[in-house]
């Protein structure tokens, strides 16, 4: 543990919280809105956030384990994407809060207990075309990618009223 991990897991679980709330305020009618950005409703892209991005603490334990990175290209991605979208554009409110709970305290519990010599780990992403330290895989992923989402998701909702 260290205090560079515990601030940012505070990080993450503020940017969750903010999620969180987002999703718990968003009226039925909202929630079917489609992100421009996307092109998804907003309820997809909040589960997308949950499931997807939540995920990159899997690619963290790939690097601390000294395992290489999934060669990913822009249009994986994105193909990814958009299959996870299909694949959920049914889903429920209380279906993406609880993978907002759930993946989000994973994620917190897992980033506050590393080390400094942890979120120093390289690893490289071939889609960034260059190498990674976790915590920049880390706040590149939830932070700057999902924050992005996030964004989208608030902007939809603020042309709604």
């Amino acid at each position: 543990m260290s205090a560079k991990a515990i601030e940012l897991a505070q990080q993450l679980k503020q940017f969750n919280g903010q999620v969180i709330e987002f999703v718990q305020n968003c009226t039925d009618e909202n929630w079917q809105r489609i992100c421009p950005w996307e092109d998804w409703p907003v309820g997809v892209v909040a589960r997308h956030i949950a499931a997807g991005h939540f995920e990159v603490i899997e690619l963290v334990k790939m690097m601390l384990n000294g395992e290489p990175l999934p060669p990913l290209s822009e249009k994986n991605v994105i193909d990814m994407g958009n299959q996870h979208a299909q694949e959920h554009a049914a889903c429920t409110r209380d279906e993406v809060l609880t993978l907002l709970q759930t993946n989000g305290d994973k994620m917190v519990t897992f980033v506050s207990e590393l080390n400094d010599d942890d979120l120093a780990t390289t690893g490289q992403m071939p889609l960034i075309e260059g190498d990674f330290t976790a915590a920049g895989l880390l706040e590149a992923v939830i932070l700057h990618s999902g924050g992005h989402h996030f964004a989208n998701m608030q902007k939809t909702m603020a042309g709604a009223d």
